[in-house]
């Protein structure tokens, strides 16, 4: 049965506690480079490539690039490619050399400890990319609720760069698709939320990706005046020999009525042969509280198609550790058995320091997401 704690963790035992987390995720790449033998931000770390490689959004997430839906996913990433007479070139996310389209369907099935569960629609989504001219083009995605990104794009700007406008998801740290990590879930405050924690916001956006580097800012809606609201990512990434590297920082601020936050921290990501590690950390102030989160992912590929994940997360709403904090360890396994369908399997525990601001207890979790895509 679950367990809560009365009394929050000391400070001293709460950083040794991360320590550790750290320490076992560096070990697991060092133990994972002896064996030879995939928008995830872990195909960016696999493939030391920017986003844009994979995906119609030079920031990542939403729509997948003809590239990646014809060539990446079924030839790279699926267990199982389409054979002779399967026909799937017949297939393509192109109706014509100016519109394409795409989408994106997962399900979750949940069970937790003491019998609760449930069947949940995580993720409807539908795209339609429109080029426009040669270097413009307009983007258009329908979600859950109505809601998703619509903007106008230019690319080939000096430096490799890039100009939006319209509404888009602001650039910020790692895009993970699974809503629990904690940089995603908690990052709009500290009670959470099971959607998207940064929806899409209107604005204005640029970018240049010279060489290693890629760079992003925008300006945000919200606020008295323009600039309140802003958001800007730096990464850079380099290859050494079979070892890939990335390191970057971002900051976020959104204001408007009733919300005032600002988020800033460094996330980085580390490749060696079939082993990737991502991690991530955050200081948020919110309500005059600071607070910090955490996030690392640690993938193994095992054979083509199937790889081990595990996870760590770590959210704690006020530094002084005095409001409780939140612990989510995970393990599992994800499977593409064939192109455009995946499967993911994890074991999660949740380890709750009761506080002011985290009501909770400890207990384990059971999560199948399907995951249906083109």
């Amino acid at each position: 049965m679950p367990t809560s704690r009365k009394n929050p963790a000391s400070p001293g035992s709460r950083r040794r506690r991360g320590l550790l987390a750290l320490a076992l995720a560096a070990a697991g790449v060092l133990l994972g480079t002896a064996q030879r033998a995939e928008a995830l931000p872990r195909y960016t770390a696999r493939y030391g490539q920017s986003c844009i490689l994979c995906h119609a959004n030079p920031t990542g997430g939403g729509m997948r690039s003809l590239y990646a839906s014809q060539f990446i996913v079924p030839e790279e990433l699926a267990a199982r490619n389409s054979g002779p007479g399967e026909g799937l070139a017949d297939f393509s996310p192109a109706l014509s050399p100016n519109v394409t389209v795409g989408v994106d369907a997962r399900s979750l099935v949940y069970q937790e400890e003491g019998g609760e569960g449930a069947v949940l629609a995580m993720q409807g989504d539908l795209y339609v990319h429109l080029q426009t001219g040669r270097a413009t083009s307009v983007y258009l995605e329908q979600g859950r609720g109505g809601t998703g990104e619509a903007y106008g794009l230019v690319t080939d700007l000096p430096l490799d760069g890039y100009a939006k406008a319209g509404r888009f998801v602001p650039d910020f740290g790692w895009r993970f698709a699974d809503h629990q990590m904690a940089t995603r879930r908690y990052l709009a405050g500290p009670e959470g939320s099971d959607a998207p924690a940064l929806l899409p916001l209107s604005g204005l956006e640029a970018g240049i990706s010279p060489g290693p580097v890629f760079a992003s800012a925008s300006i945000l809606e919200g606020g008295d005046a323009l600039g309140d609201s802003y958001a800007a990512r730096i990464m850079v990434q380099r290859g050494l020999g079979p070892l890939n590297l990335g390191l970057g920082a971002s900051v976020l601020r959104r204001t408007g009525p009733g919300e005032r936050l600002r988020a800033a921290g460094g996330f980085w990501y580390l490749n060696l042969g079939p082993v990737s590690w991502l991690g991530e950390y955050d200081e948020t102030r919110q309500q005059g509280r600071l607070g910090n989160l955490a996030a690392h992912e640690l993938s193994l590929v095992l054979r083509k198609g199937l790889e081990a994940r595990a996870t760590y997360g770590f959210q704690d709403p006020d530094r002084a550790l005095r409001s409780g904090a939140r612990h989510r360890t995970g393990l599992g396994l994800a499977y593409m058995p064939r192109p455009y369908l995946a499967v993911q399997l994890m074991g999660n525990r949740w380890d709750v320091d009761e506080g002011v601001q985290v009501p909770g207890s400890d207990r384990y979790e059971t999560d199948l997401v399907i995951h249906f895509f083109y």
